[in-house]
């Protein structure tokens, strides 16, 4: 038996709407007025549907156009179908609004707000208060891992997390930056000084935020010591920012490098020493195939020079 193929690449929306208007007006003429079409052009898109389906929709005399069955029986398919397209449609359409209308922002959960993102927020806010900001605080593994899911538009991340992010294919810049903050006990030898530079930490003990010699903290550490031909003695690593945040101690000998907006307890048992030339910060994270207006508005607003890092 030979096998009848149909191809229906020829056929468009808009020869499916004429026809179904023509089918429910019960004529051309009136299907026109309803489409904004004069009569000729409703008749040449229904000459050219019926040519690419290969079938006859309408028996035509004198005085009306009807329906053939197999006219009847697309025009009961279609009318249904049409109409879940047109729903879909609009769905998508009030999707994509939302979509263009949001910016979902993560922050880091182990940093002072308000030292870098409260002034940026507060200007962004200002010069778009059309676009709505959805906020969330996590730890930087998860601020990672939802940017690469896309459930965030834009992540706040140490400036260290560079690496994680360039390996995952991400783009970054700059939100804020400072003297980089060396902590450690007030009973140190260099406890006493008002600052530091690198040169005064090449030969001490250091803390790292991270698990191992690969680690994105340790690779900063290791880089900053690059220019003395030194590497930096980590004597001890910490899973996370937050086990250093509430695990670092006093009794420890050990420095810790990190930046000025880290959520390090107020405590009198440790210093916060500048490094005067040593900078770090916060940097923000974003998917290079992210086309949001709203995320490069966003982007647009931290490279003007209405917003200054902190």
């Amino acid at each position: 038996m030979q096998t009848l193929e149909i191809s229906l690449e020829s056929i468009t929306l808009q020869q499916i709407k004429v026809f179904l208007y023509v089918a429910r007006c019960g004529g051309f003429a009136k299907a026109g007025e309803d489409l904004h079409m004069t009569q000729p052009a409703v008749s040449k898109s229904i000459a050219k549907l019926e040519k690419g389906l290969g079938i006859s929709l309408f028996w035509r005399n004198t005085r009306n156009v009807t329906l053939t069955e197999a006219g009847k029986l697309l025009y009961e398919e279609w009318s249904q179908q049409i109409e879940e397209i047109n729903d879909s449609y609009l769905r998508a359409r009030s999707l994509q609004y939302s979509e263009d209308t949001t910016l979902r922002v993560g922050l880091l959960n182990t940093a002072r707000p308000e030292r870098y993102f409260w002034n940026l927020e507060g200007l962004f806010r200002k010069l778009h208060p059309d676009i709505r900001l959805i906020l969330s605080s996590e730890y930087m593994t998860d601020l990672e891992k939802k940017l690469a899911e896309k459930k965030y538009d834009i992540v706040m991340l140490p400036d260290f997390e560079h690496f994680v992010l360039e390996s995952q294919g991400m783009q970054w810049k700059w939100v804020a930056q400072s003297y980089a903050q060396a902590y450690m006990s007030t009973e140190h030898p260099l406890a006493a000084k008002t600052s530091l530079t690198t040169e005064d930490l090449l030969n001490e003990k250091f803390v790292t935020m991270d698990n191992g010699l690969n680690g994105s903290h340790h690779l900063d550490l290791t880089e900053r010591f690059a220019p003395w031909n030194a590497k930096p003695n980590v004597v001890l690593s910490y899973q996370n920012a937050y086990d250093v945040k509430y695990l670092f101690r006093n009794s420890s000998n050990a420095i810790l490098l990190v930046d000025a907006y880290f959520d390090y307890p107020d405590t009198t048992s440790v210093v916060q020493i500048p490094v005067t030339d040593q900078k770090n910060g916060i940097i923000c994270g974003w998917n290079p195939n992210n086309r949001k207006s709203t995320l490069h508005k966003f982007l647009a607003l931290i490279d003007s020079e209405t917003y200054s890092n902190p």
